[in-house]
């Protein structure tokens, strides 16, 4: 292993805090105050945030957690993302990964896991497995440094793969996890959702696509996630909507414009609807 790193003795990490991009497909960086990040944000690739020391207060899709170290929080495409606060003696290596590259990687069992992190975005680590993601993390790092080796994107390609297969699920849950949705169908609509929210709000659409009826993608949806279609579609519009509010300088209007309302007045009433107030009055509040 030390050869591997070039690296003896106490392993000096320190090289890590040099930033490494490769284009937009992936960064590596060492953050000493999550609240360098934008906040609160929309993240458009996978990002994952190893917590070495300290602890911080967060919120994903605006649900508040408390992380401690050792931990990993895994964001997937998507989601909001908003650091509140975190401790001095706070440290992470945060890497990012395009949606492109994840796909060209094209993991087997990646729709599961993909729903399962998105629900659970917190992994608690043991001492030993935060070590051996530091030493993945350093490995990964000297390889996409090395930009004289012709094969660099081929071999984190495949370092990516070692870390889904050993790390990723090899690591626990939190412990207030969710277990992942097992259903097929349901499976599949939630990725639909995922990607048509701001442009489809009607459940015949999804239904459609999956060719049943609407009625049944009702029923399976409700019986195996607690909520209906429709409700999944709401919450995911409106946490969009939340987000461009509190942290966008766009206007009402144009919120309105990029979820796809045939007007504002139409985008007021649904908000409102869903949040009990209007989306003028949620963006004089502050309210997260």
């Amino acid at each position: 292993m030390d050869n591997i790193l070039g690296l003896s003795g106490k392993y000096d990490f320190s090289f890590l805090k040099d930033e490494v991009v490769i284009g937009d497909d992936l960064s590596i960086k060492t953050y000493n105050n999550l609240l360098e990040f934008d906040r609160p944000t929309k993240v458009n690739n996978a990002v994952i945030i190893f917590c070495i020391s300290g602890n911080a207060t967060i919120k994903v899709n605006l649900q508040t957690y408390e992380i401690e170290s050792p931990s990993m929080v895994t964001l997937m495409p998507g989601q909001i993302f908003e650091p509140m606060e975190s401790s001095n003696n706070f440290c992470a290596h945060v890497i990012t990964l395009s949606k492109r590259f994840i796909d060209m990687i094209n993991l087997p069992g990646w729709q599961q896991r993909y729903l399962t992190l998105y629900n659970n975005p917190i992994t608690e680590m043991e001492v030993e497995q935060s070590n051996a993601a530091r030493f993945f993390l350093a490995i990964l790092h000297r390889a996409a440094s090395n930009v004289d080796n012709p094969f660099r994107l081929q071999v984190i390609e495949n370092l990516v793969r070692v870390f889904y297969y050993g790390g990723v699920n090899g690591s626990s849950p939190a412990k207030d996890s969710v277990s992942p949705y097992k259903n097929n169908i349901v499976e599949r609509f939630l990725e639909l959702e995922h990607t048509h929210y701001r442009e489809e709000r009607m459940i015949s659409f999804y239904a459609n696509k999956l060719c049943i009826t609407p009625k049944y993608l009702s029923k399976i949806v409700k019986e195996n996630t607690g909520r209906s279609a429709g409700e999944w579609i709401e919450n995911h519009v409106v946490l969009d909507a939340r987000a461009m509010l509190q942290s966008s300088d766009m206007t009402i209007q144009q919120i309105a414009v990029s979820l796809n309302f045939p007007n504002q007045s139409f985008f007021g009433k649904y908000f409102k609807r869903a949040t009990g107030m209007s989306p003028k009055q949620y963006r004089n509040n502050g309210a997260m």
